[in-house]
């Protein structure tokens, strides 16, 4: 169609739509916008970027479930026809005039399932059906007296809600071998903990593994293709074999800021060259094979210290907290993007891929970037408590639960971090200026989350070796509250 230059201006195309595909054949336009709860509701609703409109086709009851319609961006115009049907013949149609109404971005689809309906409906004695709703829910101000005895109107108390969520989910209840079988081998689930890695809870009488396990070279050969070849070990895995042999144990975090290694390269190098303490004063880290702290005094430097920013003025909103992946619970009424399950490498984000060097070592100049971060004590560069644990006289053994360490030292060294980071934060004249270092033991504790830095570690357990993967999670609550 050639365009009418006289009729230009005719058109509305800056008129900004919201288009709304109703489940349904629209015969009154009142009743329908009741239906999505008035003018006001409507409008709510699509003001609220991240809200989903609600659709009653019940709107005066209250147990009407609604149905969700969800918000997609689209790019659209909306065109006025008038037509031109000739009586004889309905199906001849020809176009008088055609305009621009206006152009459409925003478009609401009704694509989720409905609730389940329930209705007040009860068969009475003369067994036909009759609807009780005037009689449960009031209407107006209550005349009667609450104390007398109600009626004879059963109960109907309906749940909030059926179903958590209203997309088809694909969960079949049988047994892991059966659902192995039916769903097969599938690149949107997790896929299967397969880097053999060595697992050890710490105590003083179990022997600590000296080779890794046989299954774990196979990941070596897998980092070997995805490096070029066996000269790989000559650059990545020999530069982490001879850091172990410098410093016998390391966090992951610290290997990966101190060398500048990611994930994809580290969580195959790892379970070849050393194993990991689940708990114990050395939980969290990686050990080389062959080397028993439990012997070794010097293997005090190398235990784990927990150090978490507490509650103090406004720290807390100086510092932010640190999320792995946490479960949402589902919200109908909100409408969250969609979660590709088939990210590549490409998609991973760059902060899980490279470590900052703030996240491992603690200066005198820090400012913590998290609110919980677990330093080894020779990564804590402070005068003050490198000359305590140098001072340290040895004791007769080492402790199951202190280690090497005098009973309370992580205590004294997690005041003089806290001192040295309300001074940093003073000096750029944060509203905690005021607040002094003997504030600190009345806050401390009210960070009740427990995040190791080195959740990801957790990944590589197996499932069918002789540790159990809820242990840890006892285990370390235990070591935390003690």
């Amino acid at each position: 169609m050639e365009l009418d230059e006289l009729n230009a201006h005719h058109h509305a195309l800056h008129n900004e739509l919201v288009c709304i595909e109703y489940p349904g054949r629209v015969r009154n336009p009142d009743r329908m916008i009741a239906s999505f709860g008035g003018q006001v509701q409507l409008s709510t609703a699509i003001c609220s970027d991240k809200r989903r409109l609600e659709l009653r086709f019940r709107p005066d009851s209250v147990y009407s479930k609604p149905a969700f319609g969800d918000r997609n961006e689209t790019t659209g115009i909306l065109l006025k026809l008038k037509i031109r049907r000739k009586r004889s013949d309905l199906s001849e149609v020809e176009v008088r005039s055609i305009k621009i109404a206006g152009h459409v971005s925003t478009q609401y689809k009704f694509e989720s399932m409905c609730d389940f309906q329930l209705l007040p409906a009860f068969r009475n004695s003369a067994g036909t059906v009759e609807c009780l709703y005037d009689e449960i829910v009031p209407s107006g101000v209550s005349s009667s007296n609450p104390v007398d005895k109600p009626g004879k109107v059963p109960f109907f108390l309906p749940p909030i809600s059926f179903s958590r969520f209203d997309t088809t989910q694909l969960t079949i209840f049988k047994t892991k071998e059966n659902v192995a079988d039916l769903m097969g081998r599938s690149e949107r689930g997790r896929a299967r903990r397969t880097k053999h890695g060595i697992y050890k809870h710490f105590n003083l009488t179990d022997e600590l593994p000296t080779e890794p396990h046989p299954l774990s070279m196979e990941n070596k050969t897998a980092f070997w293709k995805m490096h070029g070849g066996p000269e790989g070990e000559s650059n990545t895995l020999r530069t982490v074999r001879q850091s172990f042999q410098d410093r016998p144990i390391w966090t992951k975090t610290a290997l990966k800021c101190i060398l500048q290694l990611n994930e994809e390269d580290i969580k195959f190098i790892l379970p070849i060259v050393a194993f990991y303490f689940l708990t114990g004063p050395w939980r969290g880290t990686w050990c080389r094979f062959g080397y028993d702290p439990r012997k070794h005094f010097e293997s005090r430097y190398y235990q784990l210290l927990d150090f978490r920013v507490r509650s103090i003025g406004a720290l807390h909103d100086k510092v932010k907290i640190k999320r792995s992946q946490k479960p949402t619970k589902p919200c109908m009424r909100s409408s969250n993007p969609p979660v590709n399950l088939n990210r590549g490498k490409d998609n991973q984000s760059q902060s899980r891929q490279l470590s900052s060097k703030t996240d491992c070592i603690f200066t005198v100049d820090t400012q913590p970037q998290m609110r919980i971060i677990f330093y080894q004590y020779c990564d804590v560069q402070v005068p003050e408590i490198q000359q305590m644990l140098q001072d340290m006289t040895e004791p007769v053994a080492c402790d199951e639960k202190t280690g090497w360490l005098p009973l309370r030292f992580d205590e004294q060294c997690r005041n003089i971090l806290m001192g040295i980071v309300v001074a940093n934060f003073r000096k750029q004249g944060a509203p905690s200026a005021n607040t002094s270092a003997s504030e600190f033991e009345e806050t401390e504790g009210d960070e009740t989350e427990m995040t190791f830095d080195e959740d990801e570690d957790m990944d590589d357990f197996d499932d069918s070796g002789d540790e159990k993967f809820n242990t840890f999670g006892e285990s370390s609550k235990m070591e935390m509250a003690e």
